[in-house]
């Protein structure tokens, strides 16, 4: 007997069916997602920094995007141009310690202001062994020191003055070598320079230095730009007011670490752009309905110290004035968390709103409350009488600034019940 006679069983099939449904919509929108942040995180893109076009691929391909979801430039186009100064790593990079040969990335990391050098060296070990016994100070020569790579390590050193000038020591090189390294136990994390120093310095992981270590080989080669064009993307879906709700994001990310290594920049931010181009699409797709305009811009150098979102606030493309409500996002790969909001405690009528909506629907586990943060390019906006959000997501992944934040372990768990959250907090807006 067939079980589409009994109402129960037919039941059972039309909410697999509808599920199925349901299923087959958020498949698509990761799908989507996955193929843009895939795309951006590829070698084709250098790490969306600023040597072999990195950033200049990346606002092509989302210039494309935009011009084929049919959305609306501003009067100057899709693109603003900014210049910035930048220090870049786009060429050859080796490094051994005695005969130990090490992989940037994974072994070591260039600080992001380093200069270029070629040659061996000999290490000069600043240890407790060497600081806290001045008479062992003394036998090393200046000489000495201005041919050497000198090794920092703190740990159990009692002399106070060295542990009060250290920062001293390291970023300005008081005693003049060649280059300084610094120990690292946990993880590398880089971040690019608008400045380059006349020495470099190396952050190695502990467990890649020999104990023994007598000799570093070196060939690390920069380029310095003092004046590099880079640019902002932005578009629009015109509403029946031409008030605006602007969703932010940063394209850029870290860049070259040498020829073949790069920061694939997944989490931080293919995921934001991601988002803010399902946002683009979802939006022009539905125009008839919009009362506010909907504006989208995807900022460049907010790795340099959000130097695109500051230009932008500067030189806007419309008036801030005209702004109703910013939501910046940046860093959104994961979820299984909730999400952190930066400037709730500023807005908190429109964070209310938020964690209403999200318990109506039950979309994420927690909506979390932070209070201002200049830490992404909602804040240039904030700065200057915007009301704006920043939205982060919070789990167990952790990858940052590394060259581990690829596409392919990228969770997206919650992206699109973050997707709906957002919508329903636009359509929210009387």
């Amino acid at each position: 007997m067939s079980n589409f006679n009994n109402p129960f069983s037919l039941a059972k099939i039309l909410i697999v069916i509808f599920m199925s449904m349901a299923f087959s919509n958020f498949a698509q929108n990761i799908q989507e997602a996955r193929k843009i942040i895939d795309k951006l995180c590829s070698k084709e893109f250098s790490g969306r920094g600023y040597s072999n076009n990195g950033d200049k691929n990346a606002a092509l391909f989302l210039t494309d995007k935009l011009k084929k979801s049919k959305l609306k430039p501003f009067e100057s186009g899709y693109t603003q141009e900014f210049n910035i100064s930048v220090n870049t790593f786009p060429g050859e990079m080796k490094l051994a310690l005695n005969d130990s040969i090490l992989i940037p990335g994974y072994d070591y990391i260039l600080d992001g202001a380093s200069s270029s050098i070629k040659g061996a060296f000999p290490v000069i070990i600043m240890d407790k062994n060497l600081v806290d016994y001045p008479e062992n100070l003394k036998k090393i020569s200046k000489e000495q020191m201005q041919q050497s790579f000198l090794l920092i390590d703190t740990t159990n050193i009692k002399n106070k003055g060295f542990k009060d000038a250290v920062s001293d020591i390291i970023n300005g090189n008081l005693f003049g070598a060649k280059g300084i390294i610094e120990i690292e136990y946990k993880k590398l994390m880089y971040s690019p320079s608008p400045i380059e120093q006349s020495f470099p310095r190396i952050k190695i992981m502990s467990d890649a230095i020999p104990e023994n270590l007598k000799l570093i080989s070196l060939t690390v080669n920069n380029q310095f730009y003092s004046n590099y064009t880079t640019r902002n993307i932005a578009a629009f879906v015109p509403g029946d007011i031409d008030s605006f709700i602007v969703f932010t994001c940063h394209y850029d990310h870290l860049g070259e670490m040498g020829k073949g290594v790069y920061f694939p920049g997944a989490n931080d931010n293919a995921s934001g752009v991601a988002m803010v181009l399902d946002l683009a699409n979802y939006y022009q797709k539905n125009q008839k309905k919009l009362k506010y305009s909907m504006a989208f811009l995807f900022f460049s150098a907010e790795e340099m110290g959000l130097l695109g979102s500051r230009y932008y606030t500067s030189y806007p493309l419309f008036p801030l004035s005209k702004i109703k409500f910013l939501v910046n996002l940046d860093m959104v790969g994961s979820g299984d968390k909730g999400i952190k909001v930066v400037n709730g405690t500023q807005f908190k009528t429109e964070f209310d709103k938020l964690v209403e909506l999200n318990k109506i629907k039950n979309y994420l586990v927690d909506v979390s409350i932070r209070g201002p943060a200049a830490n992404s390019d909602h804040f240039p906006f904030y700065d200057k009488g915007v009301k704006s959000f920043f939205i982060y997501t919070q789990g167990e992944y952790s990858e940052y600034h590394s060259i581990f934040d690829k596409a392919k372990g990228l969770p997206l768990v919650e992206y699109e019940d973050l997707y709906r959250l957002l919508v329903d907090f636009v359509g929210s807006f009387n």
